[in-house]
Protein backbone atom coordinates (compact mmCIF):
# COMPACT_ATOMS: atom_id res chain seq x y z
CA UNK A 1 0.00 0.00 0.00
CA UNK A 2 1.44 3.36 -1.08
CA UNK A 3 1.62 6.53 0.96
CA UNK A 4 2.64 9.31 -1.47
CA UNK A 5 2.83 9.57 -5.26
CA UNK A 6 6.43 9.16 -6.48
CA UNK A 7 8.05 12.42 -7.56
CA UNK A 8 8.02 13.26 -11.26
CA UNK A 9 10.77 15.89 -11.14
CA UNK A 10 13.57 14.77 -13.49
CA UNK A 11 16.18 16.01 -10.98
CA UNK A 12 14.82 13.64 -8.34
CA UNK A 13 16.47 10.18 -8.28
CA UNK A 14 14.11 7.50 -9.58
CA UNK A 15 15.82 4.73 -7.64
CA UNK A 16 13.86 3.00 -4.91
CA UNK A 17 14.97 0.68 -2.21
CA UNK A 18 13.38 -2.71 -1.55
CA UNK A 19 13.73 -4.73 1.58
CA UNK A 20 12.14 -7.52 3.58
CA UNK A 21 14.27 -6.75 6.64
CA UNK A 22 11.76 -5.77 9.33
CA UNK A 23 14.51 -4.23 11.48
CA UNK A 24 15.45 -1.88 8.62
CA UNK A 25 11.75 -1.06 8.14
CA UNK A 26 11.40 -0.28 11.86
CA UNK A 27 14.39 2.08 11.76
CA UNK A 28 12.85 3.88 8.79
CA UNK A 29 9.49 4.25 10.56
CA UNK A 30 10.84 5.32 13.98
CA UNK A 31 12.99 7.98 12.33
CA UNK A 32 9.72 9.51 11.14
CA UNK A 33 7.73 8.83 14.38
CA UNK A 34 5.53 6.37 12.45
CA UNK A 35 3.86 3.16 13.62
CA UNK A 36 2.52 0.16 11.70
CA UNK A 37 -1.26 0.23 11.06
CA UNK A 38 -3.92 -1.52 9.09
CA UNK A 39 -6.27 0.77 7.18
CA UNK A 40 -9.87 -0.40 7.45
CA UNK A 41 -12.00 -0.93 4.31
CA UNK A 42 -8.94 -0.69 2.02
CA UNK A 43 -8.98 -2.42 -1.37
CA UNK A 44 -5.71 -4.35 -0.81
CA UNK A 45 -4.00 -5.90 2.23
CA UNK A 46 -4.25 -2.56 4.08
CA UNK A 47 -0.82 -2.62 5.77
CA UNK A 48 0.77 0.81 6.04
CA UNK A 49 2.42 3.35 8.35
CA UNK A 50 1.30 6.65 9.81
CA UNK A 51 2.55 9.20 12.29
CA UNK A 52 1.29 8.79 15.84
CA UNK A 53 -0.22 12.25 15.76
CA UNK A 54 -2.17 11.34 12.61
CA UNK A 55 -3.87 8.20 13.91
CA UNK A 56 -7.58 8.26 13.09
CA UNK A 57 -10.71 6.12 13.28
CA UNK A 58 -9.78 4.27 10.07
CA UNK A 59 -6.37 3.21 11.48
CA UNK A 60 -5.91 -0.03 13.40
CA UNK A 61 -2.54 0.21 15.18
CA UNK A 62 -0.64 -2.94 16.10
CA UNK A 63 2.75 -3.74 17.65
CA UNK A 64 6.02 -4.35 15.79
CA UNK A 65 5.90 -8.04 16.68
CA UNK A 66 2.46 -8.30 15.09
CA UNK A 67 3.72 -6.36 12.06
CA UNK A 68 6.70 -8.71 11.56
CA UNK A 69 4.43 -11.75 11.78
CA UNK A 70 1.93 -10.43 9.26
CA UNK A 71 4.66 -9.07 6.99
CA UNK A 72 6.28 -12.51 6.75
CA UNK A 73 3.06 -14.50 6.56
CA UNK A 74 1.67 -12.43 3.68
CA UNK A 75 5.03 -12.40 1.82
CA UNK A 76 5.26 -8.59 1.53
CA UNK A 77 8.04 -6.27 0.39
CA UNK A 78 8.73 -2.73 1.63
CA UNK A 79 9.60 -0.19 -1.11
CA UNK A 80 10.78 3.29 -0.02
CA UNK A 81 12.91 6.37 -0.60
CA UNK A 82 15.99 6.81 1.50
CA UNK A 83 15.87 10.61 1.44
CA UNK A 84 14.35 12.46 4.36
CA UNK A 85 10.79 13.56 3.64
CA UNK A 86 9.96 17.18 2.99
CA UNK A 87 7.11 18.72 4.97
CA UNK A 88 5.02 16.75 7.45
CA UNK A 89 4.62 13.55 5.39
CA UNK A 90 6.54 10.31 5.63
CA UNK A 91 7.87 10.50 2.08
CA UNK A 92 7.23 7.90 -0.58
CA UNK A 93 6.84 4.26 0.54
CA UNK A 94 4.88 1.20 -0.47
CA UNK A 95 4.05 -2.14 1.11
CA UNK A 96 3.54 -4.44 -1.87
CA UNK A 97 3.20 -8.14 -2.52
CA UNK A 98 6.40 -9.93 -3.55
CA UNK A 99 5.18 -10.83 -7.05
CA UNK A 100 4.27 -7.19 -7.70
CA UNK A 101 7.73 -6.10 -6.55
CA UNK A 102 9.40 -8.57 -8.95
CA UNK A 103 7.36 -7.27 -11.88
CA UNK A 104 8.27 -3.63 -11.23
CA UNK A 105 11.99 -3.96 -10.50
CA UNK A 106 14.55 -3.68 -13.31
CA UNK A 107 16.77 -6.34 -11.69
CA UNK A 108 16.46 -9.95 -12.68
CA UNK A 109 13.87 -11.92 -10.76
CA UNK A 110 16.32 -14.53 -9.50
CA UNK A 111 18.87 -11.93 -8.42
CA UNK A 112 16.27 -9.85 -6.61
CA UNK A 113 14.69 -12.85 -4.91
CA UNK A 114 18.05 -14.15 -3.70
CA UNK A 115 18.96 -10.77 -2.23
CA UNK A 116 15.65 -10.40 -0.44
CA UNK A 117 15.89 -13.92 0.99
CA UNK A 118 19.25 -13.00 2.51
CA UNK A 119 17.66 -9.91 4.10
CA UNK A 120 19.58 -7.47 1.98
CA UNK A 121 18.32 -4.00 1.06
CA UNK A 122 18.29 -3.77 -2.71
CA UNK A 123 18.54 -0.52 -4.63
CA UNK A 124 16.85 -0.74 -8.00
CA UNK A 125 14.89 1.18 -10.61
CA UNK A 126 11.13 0.82 -10.30
CA UNK A 127 8.88 0.74 -13.31
CA UNK A 128 6.07 2.96 -12.10
CA UNK A 129 2.54 1.94 -13.00
CA UNK A 130 0.20 4.58 -11.69
CA UNK A 131 -3.55 4.45 -11.66
CA UNK A 132 -4.71 8.02 -11.55
CA UNK A 133 -8.30 8.45 -10.46
CA UNK A 134 -9.91 11.37 -12.17
CA UNK A 135 -13.19 12.72 -10.87
CA UNK A 136 -15.38 13.68 -13.78
CA UNK A 137 -18.57 15.66 -13.14
CA UNK A 138 -20.88 15.61 -16.13
CA UNK A 139 -23.81 18.02 -16.28
CA UNK A 140 -26.32 17.29 -19.00
CA UNK A 141 -28.82 19.90 -20.16
CA UNK A 142 -32.00 18.08 -21.17
CA UNK A 143 -34.63 19.86 -23.22
CA UNK A 144 -38.16 18.40 -23.05
CA UNK A 145 -41.10 19.28 -25.27
CA UNK A 146 -44.72 18.11 -25.18
CA UNK A 147 -45.38 16.80 -28.70
CA UNK A 148 -48.87 15.41 -28.10
CA UNK A 149 -51.55 15.86 -25.45
CA UNK A 150 -55.03 14.47 -25.08
CA UNK A 151 -57.61 15.47 -22.45
CA UNK A 152 -59.01 12.00 -21.83
CA UNK A 153 -61.59 12.99 -19.22
CA UNK A 154 -63.02 16.21 -17.79
CA UNK A 155 -65.90 16.13 -15.32
CA UNK A 156 -67.42 18.81 -13.08
CA UNK A 157 -67.79 17.09 -9.71
CA UNK A 158 -69.14 20.12 -7.81
CA UNK A 159 -70.50 23.56 -8.68
CA UNK A 160 -71.45 26.39 -6.33
CA UNK A 161 -73.02 29.81 -7.02
CA UNK A 162 -70.92 32.21 -4.97
CA UNK A 163 -72.68 35.45 -5.89
CA UNK A 164 -75.61 36.50 -8.09
CA UNK A 165 -76.93 40.00 -8.82
CA UNK A 166 -79.76 41.31 -11.02
CA UNK A 167 -78.35 43.87 -13.47
CA UNK A 168 -81.37 44.76 -15.62
CA UNK A 169 -85.04 43.87 -15.95
CA UNK A 170 -86.97 44.54 -19.16
CA UNK A 171 -90.50 43.75 -20.38
CA UNK A 172 -90.29 42.56 -23.99
CA UNK A 173 -94.05 41.97 -24.30
CA UNK A 174 -97.16 42.09 -22.16
CA UNK A 175 -96.53 38.62 -20.75
CA UNK A 176 -92.76 38.15 -21.11
CA UNK A 177 -89.85 39.60 -19.17
CA UNK A 178 -86.04 39.41 -19.62
CA UNK A 179 -83.72 39.52 -16.60
CA UNK A 180 -79.95 40.08 -16.95
CA UNK A 181 -77.90 38.74 -14.03
CA UNK A 182 -74.20 38.70 -13.16
CA UNK A 183 -73.06 35.64 -11.25
CA UNK A 184 -69.83 34.10 -9.94
CA UNK A 185 -69.62 30.30 -9.97
CA UNK A 186 -67.02 28.03 -8.37
CA UNK A 187 -66.52 24.71 -10.20
CA UNK A 188 -64.49 21.72 -8.96
CA UNK A 189 -63.29 19.71 -11.95
CA UNK A 190 -61.56 16.34 -12.24
CA UNK A 191 -59.32 16.00 -15.31
CA UNK A 192 -57.29 13.13 -16.77
CA UNK A 193 -54.74 14.16 -19.40
CA UNK A 194 -52.24 12.12 -21.42
CA UNK A 195 -48.85 13.60 -22.42
CA UNK A 196 -46.23 12.48 -24.91
CA UNK A 197 -42.92 14.23 -24.18
CA UNK A 198 -39.76 14.18 -26.30
CA UNK A 199 -36.49 14.88 -24.47
CA UNK A 200 -33.04 15.47 -25.90
CA UNK A 201 -29.62 16.23 -24.44
CA UNK A 202 -28.77 19.63 -25.92
CA UNK A 203 -25.61 20.41 -23.92
CA UNK A 204 -22.95 18.53 -21.94
CA UNK A 205 -20.73 20.32 -19.42
CA UNK A 206 -17.77 18.31 -18.06
CA UNK A 207 -15.65 19.25 -15.06
CA UNK A 208 -12.58 17.20 -14.03
CA UNK A 209 -9.97 17.50 -11.32
CA UNK A 210 -7.10 16.29 -13.53
CA UNK A 211 -6.28 16.37 -17.20
CA UNK A 212 -7.42 13.25 -19.02
CA UNK A 213 -5.71 11.60 -21.95
CA UNK A 214 -8.75 12.22 -24.14
CA UNK A 215 -11.28 15.02 -24.16
CA UNK A 216 -13.92 12.72 -25.62
CA UNK A 217 -16.45 11.58 -23.04
CA UNK A 218 -19.06 9.14 -24.16
CA UNK A 219 -22.32 9.88 -22.38
CA UNK A 220 -25.15 7.44 -22.13
CA UNK A 221 -27.82 9.27 -20.19
CA UNK A 222 -30.13 7.11 -18.11
CA UNK A 223 -33.87 7.09 -18.71
CA UNK A 224 -34.49 7.88 -15.06
CA UNK A 225 -32.54 11.13 -15.45
CA UNK A 226 -34.80 12.10 -18.34
CA UNK A 227 -37.92 11.30 -16.30
CA UNK A 228 -36.65 13.36 -13.39
CA UNK A 229 -36.00 16.33 -15.67
CA UNK A 230 -39.60 16.12 -16.95
CA UNK A 231 -41.07 15.96 -13.43
CA UNK A 232 -38.88 18.83 -12.23
CA UNK A 233 -39.95 21.04 -15.17
CA UNK A 234 -43.25 22.87 -15.69
CA UNK A 235 -44.62 20.18 -18.03
CA UNK A 236 -46.55 18.51 -15.21
CA UNK A 237 -48.95 20.75 -13.28
CA UNK A 238 -49.55 18.43 -10.32
CA UNK A 239 -47.64 19.00 -7.09
CA UNK A 240 -46.25 15.45 -6.85
CA UNK A 241 -42.81 14.51 -5.57
CA UNK A 242 -40.35 13.30 -8.18
CA UNK A 243 -39.07 10.41 -6.06
CA UNK A 244 -42.60 9.10 -5.49
CA UNK A 245 -43.42 9.06 -9.21
CA UNK A 246 -40.09 7.42 -10.13
CA UNK A 247 -40.60 4.76 -7.44
CA UNK A 248 -44.09 3.92 -8.75
CA UNK A 249 -42.73 3.57 -12.33
CA UNK A 250 -45.76 5.24 -13.90
CA UNK A 251 -43.80 7.03 -16.65
CA UNK A 252 -42.97 4.95 -19.72
CA UNK A 253 -39.78 6.04 -21.56
CA UNK A 254 -37.93 4.63 -24.54
CA UNK A 255 -35.08 5.70 -26.77
CA UNK A 256 -35.88 6.72 -30.33
CA UNK A 257 -33.65 7.81 -33.20
CA UNK A 258 -30.51 9.68 -32.25
CA UNK A 259 -30.24 10.93 -28.68
CA UNK A 260 -33.98 11.48 -28.28
CA UNK A 261 -36.04 9.86 -25.54
CA UNK A 262 -39.83 9.68 -25.79
CA UNK A 263 -41.86 9.48 -22.57
CA UNK A 264 -45.56 8.94 -21.98
CA UNK A 265 -47.37 9.85 -18.78
CA UNK A 266 -50.97 10.29 -17.65
CA UNK A 267 -51.80 13.00 -15.13
CA UNK A 268 -54.95 13.10 -13.02
CA UNK A 269 -55.70 16.38 -11.29
CA UNK A 270 -58.48 18.04 -9.30
CA UNK A 271 -58.74 21.74 -10.10
CA UNK A 272 -60.96 24.59 -8.96
CA UNK A 273 -62.14 27.21 -11.43
CA UNK A 274 -63.87 30.49 -10.60
CA UNK A 275 -66.07 31.78 -13.42
CA UNK A 276 -67.69 35.21 -13.86
CA UNK A 277 -70.80 34.88 -16.04
CA UNK A 278 -73.56 37.13 -17.31
CA UNK A 279 -76.85 35.39 -18.04
CA UNK A 280 -79.97 36.56 -19.89
CA UNK A 281 -83.03 34.85 -18.38
CA UNK A 282 -86.45 34.99 -20.08
CA UNK A 283 -89.65 34.46 -18.07
CA UNK A 284 -93.31 34.20 -19.14
CA UNK A 285 -95.78 35.96 -16.80
CA UNK A 286 -98.49 33.50 -15.88
CA UNK A 287 -100.69 36.03 -14.05
CA UNK A 288 -100.76 39.58 -12.74
CA UNK A 289 -102.53 41.26 -9.83
CA UNK A 290 -103.16 44.92 -9.06
CA UNK A 291 -101.62 45.54 -5.67
CA UNK A 292 -101.91 49.31 -5.47
CA UNK A 293 -103.05 52.16 -7.73
CA UNK A 294 -102.43 55.91 -7.54
CA UNK A 295 -103.22 58.68 -10.04
CA UNK A 296 -99.99 60.54 -10.63
CA UNK A 297 -101.17 62.65 -13.62
CA UNK A 298 -104.47 63.49 -15.39
CA UNK A 299 -104.62 65.32 -18.73
CA UNK A 300 -107.84 66.11 -20.68
CA UNK A 301 -107.41 65.07 -24.23
CA UNK A 302 -110.85 66.22 -25.57
CA UNK A 303 -113.99 68.00 -24.29
CA UNK A 304 -117.55 68.82 -25.59
CA UNK A 305 -120.89 70.27 -24.48
CA UNK A 306 -123.79 67.89 -25.05
CA UNK A 307 -127.56 68.45 -25.29
CA UNK A 308 -129.39 68.27 -21.98
CA UNK A 309 -132.38 66.40 -23.42
CA UNK A 310 -130.06 63.93 -25.16
CA UNK A 311 -128.15 63.31 -21.90
CA UNK A 312 -131.41 62.97 -19.94
CA UNK A 313 -132.74 60.28 -22.28
CA UNK A 314 -129.55 58.32 -22.01
CA UNK A 315 -129.58 58.63 -18.24
CA UNK A 316 -133.22 57.44 -18.00
CA UNK A 317 -132.46 54.34 -20.05
CA UNK A 318 -129.49 53.60 -17.90
CA UNK A 319 -131.56 53.89 -14.72
CA UNK A 320 -134.14 51.46 -16.03
CA UNK A 321 -131.45 48.98 -16.92
CA UNK A 322 -129.79 49.41 -13.56
CA UNK A 323 -133.08 49.00 -11.73
CA UNK A 324 -133.72 45.68 -13.44
CA UNK A 325 -130.28 44.47 -12.65
CA UNK A 326 -130.65 45.55 -9.08
CA UNK A 327 -133.85 43.64 -8.64
CA UNK A 328 -132.23 40.55 -10.07
CA UNK A 329 -129.20 41.06 -7.93
CA UNK A 330 -131.23 41.38 -4.76
CA UNK A 331 -133.12 38.23 -5.53
CA UNK A 332 -129.96 36.38 -6.37
CA UNK A 333 -128.20 37.58 -3.28
CA UNK A 334 -131.18 36.69 -1.09
CA UNK A 335 -131.45 33.27 -2.61
CA UNK A 336 -127.75 32.70 -2.24
CA UNK A 337 -127.87 33.76 1.37
CA UNK A 338 -130.77 31.47 2.15
CA UNK A 339 -129.20 28.55 0.30
CA UNK A 340 -125.83 28.95 1.96
CA UNK A 341 -126.96 29.52 5.51
CA UNK A 342 -126.54 25.95 6.56
CA UNK A 343 -123.15 25.62 4.90
CA UNK A 344 -121.78 28.72 6.63
CA UNK A 345 -122.92 27.54 10.01
CA UNK A 346 -121.43 24.14 9.46
CA UNK A 347 -118.09 25.69 8.44
CA UNK A 348 -118.06 27.87 11.52
CA UNK A 349 -118.84 24.92 13.75
CA UNK A 350 -115.92 22.92 12.28
CA UNK A 351 -112.55 24.08 13.77
CA UNK A 352 -109.59 24.52 11.37
CA UNK A 353 -106.65 22.17 11.88
CA UNK A 354 -103.67 24.48 12.35
CA UNK A 355 -101.18 21.64 11.93
CA UNK A 356 -102.30 21.22 8.30
CA UNK A 357 -100.74 24.60 7.37
CA UNK A 358 -97.08 24.06 6.49
CA UNK A 359 -94.78 26.59 4.88
CA UNK A 360 -92.27 25.79 2.14
CA UNK A 361 -89.94 27.73 -0.13
CA UNK A 362 -92.56 27.41 -2.88
CA UNK A 363 -94.64 29.96 -0.91
CA UNK A 364 -92.00 32.67 -1.46
CA UNK A 365 -93.33 35.47 -3.65
CA UNK A 366 -97.01 34.83 -2.78
CA UNK A 367 -99.26 37.68 -1.74
CA UNK A 368 -100.09 37.94 1.96
CA UNK A 369 -103.75 38.83 2.82
CA UNK A 370 -105.61 39.33 6.05
CA UNK A 371 -108.93 37.63 6.74
CA UNK A 372 -110.81 40.58 5.24
CA UNK A 373 -109.09 39.95 1.90
CA UNK A 374 -106.87 43.04 1.97
CA UNK A 375 -103.29 42.51 0.76
CA UNK A 376 -100.74 43.49 3.38
CA UNK A 377 -97.48 42.38 1.72
CA UNK A 378 -95.55 39.54 0.09
CA UNK A 379 -93.66 36.48 1.42
CA UNK A 380 -90.00 37.45 0.90
CA UNK A 381 -88.47 34.32 2.48
CA UNK A 382 -89.52 31.14 4.29
CA UNK A 383 -87.23 29.90 7.01
CA UNK A 384 -88.01 27.23 9.64
CA UNK A 385 -91.84 27.54 9.34
CA UNK A 386 -91.59 31.32 9.60
CA UNK A 387 -92.66 33.55 6.73
CA UNK A 388 -90.88 36.91 6.49
CA UNK A 389 -93.35 39.41 4.98
CA UNK A 390 -92.20 42.38 2.91
CA UNK A 391 -94.90 45.09 3.30
CA UNK A 392 -93.78 47.09 0.23
CA UNK A 393 -92.35 44.71 -2.36
CA UNK A 394 -91.22 45.82 -5.81
CA UNK A 395 -90.90 43.86 -9.05
CA UNK A 396 -87.29 42.91 -8.34
CA UNK A 397 -88.21 41.71 -4.85
CA UNK A 398 -90.96 39.51 -6.31
CA UNK A 399 -88.54 37.95 -8.80
CA UNK A 400 -85.89 37.28 -6.16
CA UNK A 401 -88.47 35.68 -3.86
CA UNK A 402 -89.85 33.47 -6.64
CA UNK A 403 -86.36 32.37 -7.78
CA UNK A 404 -85.07 31.93 -4.20
CA UNK A 405 -82.23 34.38 -4.85
CA UNK A 406 -82.66 36.78 -1.98
CA UNK A 407 -83.20 36.89 1.75
CA UNK A 408 -85.44 38.86 4.09
CA UNK A 409 -84.57 42.42 4.99
CA UNK A 410 -84.56 44.26 8.29
CA UNK A 411 -87.99 45.81 7.51
CA UNK A 412 -89.65 42.44 6.90
CA UNK A 413 -91.79 41.13 9.77
CA UNK A 414 -92.05 37.43 10.74
CA UNK A 415 -95.26 35.43 10.65
CA UNK A 416 -95.33 31.99 12.27
CA UNK A 417 -97.14 29.13 10.53
CA UNK A 418 -99.59 28.98 13.45
CA UNK A 419 -100.83 32.46 12.49
CA UNK A 420 -101.69 31.32 8.95
CA UNK A 421 -105.25 30.17 8.24
CA UNK A 422 -104.90 29.20 4.58
CA UNK A 423 -102.32 28.81 1.82
CA UNK A 424 -103.46 28.73 -1.81
CA UNK A 425 -101.52 28.60 -5.06
CA UNK A 426 -101.14 32.39 -5.06
CA UNK A 427 -101.99 33.68 -1.57
CA UNK A 428 -101.18 33.25 2.08
CA UNK A 429 -104.02 34.29 4.43
CA UNK A 430 -103.09 35.18 7.99
CA UNK A 431 -105.35 35.38 11.01
CA UNK A 432 -106.36 38.90 12.06
CA UNK A 433 -105.50 39.65 15.66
Amino acid sequence: MANETPPTDPDTPNQRRMTTDTERIREWAEARDAVPVRIQDSEDHGHSFTRRDDLGESHEEYSWDEFEERFDDEDLVFVYHEEEPTGEGLGFFEVVEREQAFERADLGRDELEESLKEGETVTTEIVETQVVETEVVETDTIESEVVDTDLVEREIVDSEIVEREIVETEFISDDMIEVTVDQTRLDTIEEVERYVVESEVVDIDIEQDQEMESDVVETNIELESVQRSILDSDVVRSSVTTDEVIEREVIQSQRTEGATVQSELIERRLIEEELDEQLLLTYVLEESELIESEVVRSDMLEGDIIDVEEYGAAETAGMETEAGGTMGGEATASTATEAGTGTTDEAMDTPMDASAVELSRDDQGKAVLDESGQQIGMVAEVEDQTAYVDPEPGLTDRLKARLDWGSHGDDDYPVESSQITEITDDEVVIRSE
